[in-house]
C-alpha cells in the first residue's frame, strides 16, 4: 500500500514559477526604489498592486499546470518585494527619525 508516483502528476514549482517570479520581483523592486523617497506613495501604491496581484496570483494557483506555476510564482515575487520593505525600508525610516532627533 505505498502510493505510487503518478508519470502524469504535474511539478508543483517549475520554470513558470521562476519566470513569473524573476518579473514580478523586478517590477515591484524597481518601483520600491524609484519612489523609496516618497515612502506614503509607495505604500498606497503597493495598497492599489496588492488589490490587483495577490487576488491574480491566488486565483491562477488554483488552476493546474504552467497556469498555476505562474501563479506560485507571482506570490512569492510579491512576499519578497514586501520583505525588502520591511526589512530595508521600515529599518531605514527608523534610524533615521532616531538620527533627527538626536
Amino acid at each position: 500500500m505505498t502510493a505510487q508516483h503518478d508519470s502524469r502528476h504535474e511539478a508543483r514549482y517549475g520554470p513558470s514559477s521562476l519566470v513569473a517570479a524573476v518579473i514580478t520581483v523586478a517590477v515591484f523592486e524597481a518601483i520600491t526604489w524609484a519612489w523609496f523617497p516618497y515612502f506614503w506613495f509607495e505604500l498606497l501604491f503597493f495598497g492599489i498592486a496588492s488589490a490587483f496581484a495577490v487576488p491574480a496570483g491566488l486565483f491562477m494557483s488554483q488552476m493546474g499546470g504552467s497556469i498555476a506555476q505562474a501563479g506560485r510564482g507571482i506570490l512569492i515575487g510579491y512576499l519578497a518585494t514586501l520583505l525588502t520593505i520591511a526589512l530595508i525600508g521600515i529599518p531605514t525610516l527608523i534610524a533615521t527619525q532616531i538620527l533627527h532627533r538626536a
